[in-house]
């Protein structure tokens, strides 16, 4: 009773108008549009206007979700009233692989659409921005992912993409890069390029009431991951950790409601505005080792990634916690919404978090999957990749492969 009657006590879209102002004033990277708000899905023929009127936009969806939803036909008759043509594809089935995108690269350069759209879920807008930029540049993904192929840059820019998340927690909607996996060569990597930040960002909290409830809680762990690593990652900046520590503060507030009420509309605007913020954080500040391992465990075992992120977050900040004290301290007083930090904050917020997890049916560590003394290693060199530059220790494979082994 206590949260639901502080949620009605705040209007979170003027809270949102307010960070975006703070995201423009300090030049942070971020979409040159962010429109957010319920019932802003609307406003979506509008503000594809200037991109494709009496041309074709590419629409990106879900498997099944946005058919099943009534979402394609909605965004299909919105962006008809503005002369746009809508090109359906509905090929994204969980976290994108390479050949996944290489079929919808295919697709859109046979229609070669003037716009891009992805809606739906991480994954979906992952892969809308992949084949925004790839739909104007010659070659395949691997040719652009990170440490996998020839490490081509983006000679042309994108085409112009609209991001309209529907899940709220992994802020893919404000970031400029898109995670590729692929499971037969055991790499999950990004194509990464100021220039693939969405033009447009269309946040419409509306989009996520009735998510399966495992949906809300690994969407909304990746989002706590985010704020909390943006805060003390060996990138992070003062403008950031400010937007991350004001995420945190809602996070109480609303990822228990909205797990255990898929009407609540008022929690789910509360969590569309966490996991803005800690997309553009990430964006701008990096990442530390929650991520770098579930980036791992997703390319070789299939793990969700905010599962992954759910799992390991306590257990990372305690490793990192003498590197990093007085960040963490302050970052986990704004998880508890303390006013000030004391000296029990580090261990009574990820205490906070490990509740939180177990609320959310997180599982409390790795061994349910029953890696070998091998795959513990492969895993720990499969997780040194971006997010791992920015943990505020220096990690190393046999440092990770050591941090892991009571968890597995």
């Amino acid at each position: 009773m206590f949260n639901r009657r502080i949620m009605k006590e705040t209007r979170i879209e003027d809270k949102a108008y307010q960070a975006i102002e703070d995201i423009r004033s300090n030049d942070l990277l971020a979409p040159k549009t962010i429109v957010f708000g319920s019932h802003k899905l609307r406003e979506l023929g509008e503000l594809s206007l200037p991109y494709a009127r009496r041309s074709r936009a590419m629409v990106i969806m879900g498997a099944r979700s946005a058919r099943k939803s009534g979402l394609s036909d909605r965004i299909e008759l919105l962006l008809k009233r503005y002369v746009v043509e809508m090109i359906p594809y509905y090929g994204v089935r969980r976290e994108p692989t390479s050949d996944m995108v290489a079929d919808g690269v295919a697709r859109a350069r046979e229609m070669q659409p003037s716009l891009i759209i992805g809606a739906g879920g991480g994954s979906v807008i992952d892969f809308a921005k992949a084949v925004a930029a790839l739909a104007t540049n010659e070659g395949g993904v691997e040719d652009y992912l990170e440490g996998v192929g020839r490490g081509l840059a983006l000679k042309k820019d994108p085409l112009p993409m609209i991001a309209v998340p529907t899940n709220a927690g992994t802020g893919a909607e404000m970031t400029k890069n898109a995670v590729i996996c692929s499971p037969a060569k055991g790499y999950k990597k990004s194509m990464r390029d100021e220039r693939m930040i969405p033009t447009v960002a269309l946040i419409d909290p509306e989009l996520s009431l009735h998510l399966p409830s495992h949906v809300v809680a690994c969407g909304g762990m990746d989002a706590v991951t985010q704020l909390i690593e943006s805060c003390i990652s060996r990138k992070r900046t003062p403008e950031t950790s400010k937007l991350a520590r004001d995420g945190l503060r809602n996070v109480q507030l609303a990822l228990s409601v909205a797990y255990e009420d898929a009407d609540n509309l008022m929690a789910r605007e509360r969590l569309g505005y966490i996991g803005m913020l800690s997309g553009v954080c990430l964006a701008n500040s990096g990442l530390a080792m929650a991520h770098g391992v579930a980036a791992g465990l997703g390319a070789l075992f299939d793990v969700p990634h905010g599962l992954a992120c759910g799992i390991l977050l306590p257990y990372t900040l305690r490793y990192n916690r003498d590197a990093c004290e007085t960040e963490l301290k302050d970052a986990l007083a704004a998880f508890m919404n303390q006013v000030t930090p004391n000296a029990t904050t580090i261990d009574d917020g990820i205490a906070a978090v490990e509740s939180l997890g177990r609320w959310l049916q997180i599982p409390p560590n790795l061994k349910y999957l029953r890696l070998s003394g091998g795959d513990v290693e492969r895993l720990a060199e499969a997780s040194m990749g971006s997010s791992m530059s920015g943990n505020p220790i220096e990690m190393t494979p046999p440092m990770i492969a050591d941090f892991l082994k009571p968890l597995t």
